[in-house]
């Protein structure tokens, strides 16, 4: 059985094994969602009582978000070679690049290269992706990371090393567009010393998510649509763990 374990953790490590351009759209999925780089941090309900039919507001949204409702992040290390690399592969795969001409197969693959190729020296991207499978709540969670000015830093926002240090970001970046998602920059080093040591088993990233529902005091949309049946969430801290050995590219560190 140890044996088969460990064959299958190894069989896991395609970013190791293939070239990038030659990643499924699977397997670009799984680094952004569930890899070394990128976890995932959720909350769902059940709801005892189902939404009556006729309904409106986030009753009328499907039967995912009126009978578990749920909320969600993706939190990546965007400035990791593999994660920037599979968001790469993947658009070329959404984009059909096969099929581009050669115009635009040169256009695209300067910028890819741009984008996979950039130095990290200084600062440690981390990217997150949020949502819920309720439209409204969904709104309420953009409306707050959206609402946070540009040159500001959301409270309680941390990367915490294995020492216990609570590093904050130097910078956070919330796109004003349609995406659900926002950017945190941390330094790479503290007092000459990288905040992540060779040998580290953990490093972890910490953030608050606003409440939503009919708890939230952000503004967002009228609440009166929402069904009284719906659970909501409140404030609470969102706290991920990730294992630096683990997050490694030919024996290198890559975060």
């Amino acid at each position: 059985m140890l044996t088969l374990a460990i064959l299958s953790a190894r069989a896991e490590d395609f970013w190791v094994k293939k070239n990038w351009k030659q990643w499924s759209k699977e397997e670009c999925t799984k680094i952004l969602q569930d890899s070394p780089w990128t976890k995932k941090w959720s909350k769902g309900n059940v709801n005892l009582t189902a939404a009556l039919p006729g309904n409106s507001g986030a009753s009328s949204e499907g039967a995912g978000g009126e009978n578990s409702p749920e909320i969600h992040y993706y939190v990546q290390f965007r400035s990791a070679e593999p994660v920037r690399a599979a968001t790469v592969r993947l658009q070329m795969i959404q984009l059909k690049y096969d099929k581009m001409t050669d115009a635009q197969k040169k256009d695209f693959d300067a910028k890819a290269e741009a984008f996979i190729t950039k130095t990290y020296e200084d600062v440690i991207l981390v990217h997150v992706d949020y949502g819920s499978n309720v439209q409204t709540f969904e709104r309420q969670m953009a409306t707050y990371w959206k609402s946070i000015p540009p040159e500001s830093i959301p409270i309680d926002v941390y990367l915490i090393s294995e020492r216990g240090d609570r590093i904050p970001p130097v910078r956070y970046i919330s796109p004003q567009n349609g995406s659900y998602s926002f950017e945190l920059i941390f330094p790479r080093m503290k007092s000459n010393e990288p905040i992540i040591h060779a040998g580290d088993k953990s490093v972890s990233i910490q953030f608050t998510h606003p409440a939503v529902g009919t708890q939230s005091t952000s503004g967002g949309d009228p609440l009166s649509n929402l069904s009284p049946t719906l659970t909501s969430f409140g404030e609470e801290r969102v706290l991920i763990q990730y294992k630096p050995d683990k997050m490694q590219v030919g024996g290198k560190p890559s975060y």
